[in-house]
């Protein structure tokens, strides 16, 4: 008898995909592809800033200050993004990783200005 309701009940609403988290927006492996990139991405960050702060070539001592409180808040929304991960909330993961994938471009940018 159980057997009859449950099939009624998969007929009824579908098989629940593990892959979405409450059945909208992101799936698993489109989140887990959003954090390789914005790994990646901070990668590259981290690189443009490190090559230019070793060459001494920032445009100023105002921009490495802030240059550095933006890799930390990179790899801050990062961990968070593979908490949110995690948790299967898919969508706060690709909303994390979109600012992750803003603030590298900027710093990026920033750390190829060079000085005057």
């Amino acid at each position: 008898m159980m057997w009859v309701i449950t099939f009624i009940l998969v007929v009824a609403w579908g098989i629940p995909s593990p892959a979405y988290s409450s059945g909208e927006g992101v799936s698993q492996a489109e989140a887990t592809q959003f954090i390789r990139q914005a790994a990646d991405a901070t990668d590259q960050a981290w690189e443009e800033f490190h090559a230019a702060a070793i060459e001494g070539t920032l445009a100023s001592p105002l921009i490495q200050v802030t240059i550095e409180g933006q890799l930390h808040e990179v790899r801050r929304l990062l961990m968070e993004a593979r908490k949110a991960k995690r948790s299967q909330d898919y969508n706060a993961v690709n909303t994390m990783t979109q600012q992750v994938q803003e603030i590298t471009q900027n710093i990026i940018q920033e750390s190829r200005e060079r000085k005057p």
